[in-house]
């Protein structure tokens, strides 16, 4: 058996620690064949834009989501063309070009975010003004999920030296 002096026992603490410091992490994922997109630790004020092209309208809608201080995901604003494709909330409407409506102040907090990737028209992803490349992973059809998830240093470095994505 050997002995740790008081300076190798403090690492040693300082180091558990650490690795078992709670995390928050963003993560995307391709639920349909269960690959991870991204995850990265994130922190209050990260946000994402979510642009696709309306299904029904074919035009373009823009949603935005921030991490709030909770480290939960806001949905925040969304800005869109076609006034009359009844968005919510409105009485928030405004006209920043002509026939597109940028609707502010949602804050409404959410568990996670869904929704299917386009096969015509494609989303785009862009994190803190950064594009992810959704389709190198996913393709038409598949249920992408956006959510923040729990972890801890040590389980995120695990995961990488583990991992095969």
């Amino acid at each position: 058996m050997f002995a740790i002096g008081g300076m190798g026992t403090a690492l040693l603490l300082l180091i558990i620690y650490l690795g078992f410091y709670p995390l928050y992490l963003l993560s995307i994922k391709d639920i349909s064949n269960g690959k991870t997109i991204i995850e990265k630790v994130t922190s209050p004020g990260d946000n994402l834009w979510i642009i696709f092209i309306n299904s029904v309208e074919g035009l373009p809608v823009g949603d935005h989501f921030v991490v709030n201080d909770n480290y939960k995901i806001t949905f925040t604003e969304t800005i869109y063309q076609a006034p009359y494709a009844g968005y919510i909330h409105q009485e928030r409407a405004k006209v920043i070009a002509p026939r597109t409506i940028k609707i502010s102040s949602l804050n409404k907090p959410m568990e996670e975010v869904t929704f299917y990737a386009g096969y015509t028209f494609k989303h785009m992803l862009f994190l803190n003004g950064n594009w992810l490349p959704l389709y190198d992973v996913a393709q038409g059809g598949d249920l992408i999920q956006v959510k923040i998830k729990n972890g801890s240093r040590l389980a995120l470095l695990l995961k990488k030296i583990v991992s095969n994505e």
